[in-house]
């Protein structure tokens, strides 16, 4: 990182980010009289800076962490040798979350996250569901702000940036824990939802897991038409629709009616997300394999000057994802 000879503030929220065996630090800071800067570095030290600066070090933390989840660490590495181990305090945003972190990340949304609308455990659970099987991929900082509930996008209130880095820490290994589940083969599906204890016993409460389900479709919901408009793909979202949906069919309150009914809707769920992410997986391979035949199309490296004649690095712009340009 060059520092000239300005004064240089260092945020508090820098960090390093590791994956697959490799480390890249994200560094954010500016002066006294600008907004903040984003530099990712790899293990070599080449950089990746990003030609917008931001209005707080929140928002440039999301930002790396944003890109780093789209594109992948590879895609911020030069060719270098497998990294040494992470070092104590490293953060691996694709370690999943123990039952304990479960329990924290619940706790933290109801205490920390003061806002109206933002959402619980259940409902985070189910959003994020929709968000790492649905056809296309979604930006965090696009997803964030309903996790947030807040109406202008912008993050809630937190009592302190250490709080704030926790959560957010906590959010991205949860939603990348799911996304690495489905990874696994066979996939590994494990919603998170509660138990409603009644008279006549214990049952699975999935009504909202299903609507943070329902939110994470309404994030796009013209990419969903596809299975919402087919036979199949009905049948497999009817038990989401029916826990999670409003007015989703004439016959949904004779067939919601006791937590037993609603019990057993919830155990058609993990069939339901098995046969919905594999009908779209291939249109997300697609979309992967179209974006990796254009930065694979040239052989520019990715610290010279992009071919376009933009004036940038051809990483930060036709060797980056499409959705960033």
């Amino acid at each position: 990182m060059a520092t000239d000879d300005m004064e240089i503030i260092q945020s508090p929220l820098e960090q390093t980010y590791s994956a697959e065996g490799h480390t890249l630090c994200i560094q954010i800071y500016r002066s006294a009289d600008s907004l903040w800067i984003l530099e990712v570095e790899d293990e070599r030290g080449t950089s990746t800076v990003w030609d917008d600066q931001f209005e707080t070090d929140q928002a440039a933390l999301e930002a790396a962490l944003s890109e780093i989840e789209a594109e992948g660490i590879h895609s911020f590495l030069t060719d270098a040798p497998k990294a040494a181990q992470p070092t104590t305090g490293t953060h691996d945003l694709f370690e999943p979350l123990s039952d304990e972190e479960l329990d924290e990340l619940d706790q933290v949304l109801l205490d920390e996250v003061d806002t109206e609308e933002g959402m619980t455990l259940d409902t985070l659970d189910g959003f994020l569901h929709a968000i790492a099987i649905g056809p296309e991929f979604i930006h965090p900082h696009q997803w964030l702000p309903k996790v947030w509930g807040t109406a202008d996008g912008e993050t809630p209130a937190m009592p302190s940036v250490e709080v704030f880095n926790r959560v957010l820490q906590l959010l991205m290994r949860h939603y990348n824990g799911i996304v690495s589940g489905y990874a696994a083969q066979p996939p590994e599906v494990c919603p998170v939802w509660g138990v409603r204890t009644t008279d006549s016993g214990e049952f699975d409460d999935a009504e909202m897991w299903a609507y943070g389900f329902s939110e994470g479709v309404r994030l796009n919901p013209s990419a969903w038409q596809a299975l919402l408009h087919d036979p199949e793909g009905q049948r497999w979202y009817r038990p989401i629709g029916l826990l999670g949906e409003d007015a989703f069919s004439t016959d949904q309150d004779a067939l919601t009616e006791t937590p037993a009914q609603r019990a057993a809707l919830a155990a058609e769920i993990e069939s339901s997300l098995l046969h919905i992410h594999a009908f779209w997986l291939p249109v997300r391979q697609a979309i992967n394999e179209r974006q990796r035949a254009q930065r694979m199309s040239t052989k520019v490296g990715r610290n010279e000057p992009c071919l376009c004649c933009s004036g940038k690095k051809f990483k930060r712009c036709c060797g980056g994802p499409l959705a960033l340009h």
